[in-house]
């Protein structure tokens, strides 16, 4: 039988979840500790924070669960920016809804109505190697047994249609043997050549393509999807939504500075080779277009978790490198007296995997509110605890 489709309830309902909370808000409840961490405070008593979230594969599906139990403290986020799979909960914790609502469990329901496999949108056959691998136990040591099978046989099959071809030379009966061997040699290397063939032609692809398995598409057209369904269409729609004000914005304490200048934004980090740059999107954008809409903020998206290998670069062509306001911006940003006029963007942890130095500003002496970061790891707790102690 398949297996039962997740659901948000199954994570929001789950005895661990549960326990954690339980225990947050025992630990910061009326007859606990004052749950106090950030300065900035809106009308209904959210506390503000900034929030950087790291790639990290398949892993980046946890980046949701830290945040849903941020907001369940009443924590929301004023600046965000992210990586990868960081890039992606970023951008849907910025589109949907506003500022102060909670919104984990909506990213979650779009997760969970999605079937991850159908982001391996590259050759039927990439496809179906990746399905066995996941689906099998061993399954690249049962490839390389076939392998060894083929090659195994193919010598046994020329070493005999030889030695029968010599021997048989003034023997009928030897030659009558001889003649099978030899068709089953041709078959072989028929068989073979077609493997070496479709091999080189796979390579060939996987080379002019950007060196990646899947073109990326269905993840592109899914991310722009989310984006279309909570009302952002185009650049100018994602700055607007990571901008929008907040009701009630407020200090908990005075502060030199106040509240003007806190402003939320949004910031996707990818790695650029031609030039060999980190960019920043949506504030680079106008490095490859004058008008910053005519890129799609989807793009960005998909630009920073162009994961090598597994997914194709993401490509941005027909610069306008001619342009003046183009050469002024490679000239302000990267000294840049020669723009490109194509780009290729690969996983933006390859320069920035945790890009929390987007929030340092150095005008604030005294800090108003902190910023998070989300480290993923996949080792255990008590594995954790066990290379503590061991000096690992």
């Amino acid at each position: 039988m398949p297996a039962s489709k997740i659901t948000v309830t199954d994570f929001t309902n789950s005895p661990k979840v549960q326990a954690n909370l339980k225990k947050l808000r025992e630990t910061f409840g009326p007859n606990g500790k004052p749950f106090e961490v950030s300065d900035v405070l809106d009308a209904e008593g959210h506390q503000y924070v900034n929030l950087v979230q790291k790639g990290g594969g398949v892993l980046g599906v946890a980046l949701v669960g830290y945040t849903y139990i941020l907001e369940k403290m009443g924590i929301r986020f004023l600046r965000m920016a992210g990586t990868s799979a960081g890039a992606i909960n970023t951008a849907m914790l910025t589109v949907i809804g506003k500022k102060q609502e909670e919104k984990s469990t909506r990213v979650l329901e779009a997760i969970t109505n999605l079937n991850f496999f159908d982001l391996v949108d590259g050759h039927r056959m990439a496809r179906w190697i990746i399905k066995r691998f996941i689906t099998h136990k061993n399954y690249f040591r049962r490839i390389r047994i076939i392998a060894i099978a083929i090659i195994a046989l193919f010598t046994l099959l020329l070493a005999g249609s030889m030695i029968f071809l010599i021997l048989g030379q003034n023997n009928e009966n030897l030659q009558m043997v001889s003649r099978p061997l030899i068709f089953a040699l041709v078959i072989v290397m028929i068989v073979i050549a077609e493997l070496v063939r479709y091999i080189l032609k796979l390579l060939k692809k996987f080379k002019t393509s950007g060196y990646g398995i899947n073109p990326g598409n269905f993840f592109y057209n899914w991310i722009e999807k989310q984006m279309r369904d909570n009302g952002v269409l185009d650049t100018t729609d994602i700055i607007n939504k990571a901008t929008q004000a907040i009701p009630g914005l407020h200090l908990r304490h005075d502060h030199p500075q106040g509240i003007t200048d806190l402003t939320g934004d949004v910031t996707f980090i990818a790695s650029e080779l031609v030039t060999q740059n980190k960019i920043e999107f949506p504030a680079m954008a106008g490095l490859f277009r004058k008008d910053k809409d005519s890129l799609h903020p989807a793009g960005f998206v998909r630009a920073s978790m162009s994961i090598p290998m597994f997914f194709e670069s993401y490509f941005i062509n027909d610069i306008p490198c001619n342009q003046p306001s183009i050469r002024q911006k490679w000239k302000e940003i990267f000294d840049e007296d020669d723009p490109p006029s194509s780009t290729r963007f690969v996983d933006g942890g390859i320069l920035s995997n945790f890009p929390i130095n987007i929030f340092y500003n150095s005008k604030i002496n005294v800090p108003r509110l902190p910023s998070f970061g989300i480290d993923l790891d996949d080792s255990a707790p008590e594995d954790k605890k066990s290379s503590q102690q061991t000096g690992l």
